[in-house]
């Protein structure tokens, strides 16, 4: 082989060797780059799955429980099942449920807590909420959980609430036991003899008031709460009887008392057994200034007397007239001074007129009178005859109407 041939041949072995040295690389990076593609997705996929895995377990974990992050009234029932959280929130509620509120009227008191007027959580509400969160949320928020530590973020109060039919009834009951109503002044004449009793005021519980301040307790902080009271004044009080006269059946005699004491004292006669001057508690109705005597019955007993007779010394009623509240019976003057001391009328309170006089110038219409037997009657009849005396029937009264009475009959 000539040189020139020898040196061809070795340059193409040197131009190929060339060439298949750069092909070699290119193919040895390619596979570097097929694994580790590889590798990062082997990596990608076992992250994904302990991710997902992570995932799962947290479900596990707390599947039928509230997910951590849940406040209910305050209490964390992260973690919780739905009646651990009952309990756990119930426990805290239960603080203000039982708290007790002292009621008081003067020196008396009550104690009562909210829970006995009615009052009510709701508890179970608020933590089936946090529990229905929890269970809203998807795979990927809980995998994020577990994995990077997120919360749920649910916060709810819990709600009391306070019937106003407890406290309604409560205080009602209160009311019951603390009303009373005034009791009026009166006369005592038990012994025959008159005695003022005070009388008492009474109280009435003001309900609306004392409900609303008892619910303002509930709903706020308070813890006591005052009975709201109004004051009851008697209708009669004692000053009703600063003035009195008493009529004492039996001894006849009739006694002015002022302001408790005895000033002034008259004779008189009160009514006959058979026409009994009523006995009790009356007033004086009208004071009549020289009466006019209306014959009350001109078709019988009065048949043989006038009609009328009119005001004067002569009159059956006297000088003066001084009405009761009972039916035609009045204190009224008399000409029959004689009578004086017994039971001589027909129901009227005969006195002289000297005395009615005075009497009618002592007192007021509206004074009260009290009337009373304290020993026997001691009749008295009299030897006139009544057909031709009318002194004698100044007081007939048995078969008199009101009409007539009115007209001043006796």
């Amino acid at each position: 082989m000539s040189e020139e041939a020898v040196t061809q041949a070795e340059e193409a072995v040197t131009q190929a060797n060339g060439e298949l040295v750069p092909e070699r690389k290119k193919r040895r990076g390619g596979k570097r780059a097929l694994i580790l593609v590889a590798v990062l997705l082997g990596l990608l996929l076992v992250t994904a799955a302990g991710v997902a895995y992570a995932g799962y377990q947290y479900s596990e974990k707390y599947d039928g429980k509230i997910l951590p992050g849940s406040t209910v009234a305050g209490v964390d029932v992260g973690g919780m099942t739905r009646e651990e959280a009952i309990t756990a929130v119930r426990a805290h509620t239960g603080q203000q449920l039982n708290r007790e509120i002292d009621i008081s009227y003067g020196k008396r008191s009550w104690t009562v807590t909210p829970k006995e007027l009615g009052a009510h959580s709701d508890a179970r509400s608020a933590v089936d909420a946090a529990l229905n969160a929890s269970d809203d949320t998807s795979f990927v928020q809980r995998t994020r959980m577990g994995v990077f530590g997120d919360e749920l973020g649910f916060t709810r109060e819990v709600a009391i609430t306070y019937p106003r039919q407890g406290a309604r009834g409560f205080i009602k009951g209160l009311a019951g036991s603390l009303n009373k109503d005034p009791v009026d002044a009166s006369l005592d004449y038990s012994t025959g003899w008159l005695e003022t009793i005070e009388g008492k005021k009474g109280r009435l519980v003001d309900q609306k008031a004392s409900r609303a301040s008892l619910l303002g307790a509930l709903r706020g902080d308070s813890d006591e709460v005052e009975v709201t009271v109004k004051t009851l004044e008697p209708e009669v009080s004692a000053d009703s009887f600063d003035q009195v006269l008493l009529v004492r059946i039996g001894e006849n005699k009739l006694y002015l008392y002022d302001d408790g004491e005895i000033t002034h004292s008259w004779d008189v006669a009160p009514g006959l057994p058979e026409y009994p001057t009523p006995t009790g508690v009356y007033t004086v109705t009208e004071k009549r200034y020289m009466p006019t005597w209306v014959n009350p019955s001109p078709d019988t007993w009065g048949a043989s007397l006038p009609a009328t007779i009119g005001p004067g010394i002569g009159n059956p009623l006297g000088l003066r007239a001084i009405n009761w509240s009972a039916p035609a019976i009045r204190f009224h003057g008399t000409q029959a001074i004689d009578s004086l001391g017994y039971n001589a009328s027909h129901g009227c309170v005969r006195m002289s007129n000297e005395d009615v006089i005075e009497l009618y110038d002592l007192i007021e219409v509206g004074t009260p009178i009290v009337s009373t037997i304290v020993a026997p009657l001691k009749p008295y009849y009299g030897t006139s005859s009544a057909a031709v005396d009318p002194a004698r029937v100044e007081d007939s009264s048995e078969p008199a109407d009101t009409a007539a009475d009115e007209q001043g009959n006796d």
